[in-house]
């Protein structure tokens, strides 16, 4: 019995710690985010795609990554048929505005035709506003 009268008091004070002393639990700060593709999607080339968060400073070494995911078909259907994942190695800061990267997404295994998406994500998780489709020409 005194075991779980120990187990439950330590609970309470775990939640008591979490909640604060508002009542209310702590969370990071919403993150927005934008990619834009800078360049011309073109089969067997690398593509330049920015970067830019907004919403928590500084950005942390691979808290976040660039997703770029795409289909063969020419349709965004089914798994996709080519997805890649680049860490965003930061630290950037930005007072005031968004913290931009530059970054390089391979599309050399991508055929023509082909229709792509290059998004924000943190963790599993993608971040609000972050998704860009593109189509890859010749």
């Amino acid at each position: 019995m005194r075991r779980f009268l120990y187990a439950g008091a330590a609970l309470l004070t775990a939640a008591a710690l979490v909640a604060g002393p508002g009542g209310t639990a702590y969370a990071a700060p919403p993150v927005n985010g934008t990619t834009v593709v800078t360049g011309t999607p073109t089969a067997g080339v690398p593509l330049a795609v920015q970067v830019t968060l907004y919403g928590v400073y500084p950005i942390v070494p691979y808290d976040f990554s660039l997703e770029n995911r795409c289909w063969f078909g020419g349709r965004f259907a089914g798994p996709a048929d080519s997805s890649e994942t680049y860490p965003l190695l930061g630290p950037w800061y930005a007072a005031g505005s968004g913290a931009t990267s530059s970054e390089t997404v391979n599309l050399n295994d991508v055929p023509a035709g082909s229709v792509c998406k290059a998004s924000i994500s943190r963790g599993t998780s993608p971040v609000k506003g972050s998704i860009t489709a593109y189509s890859v020409t010749d």
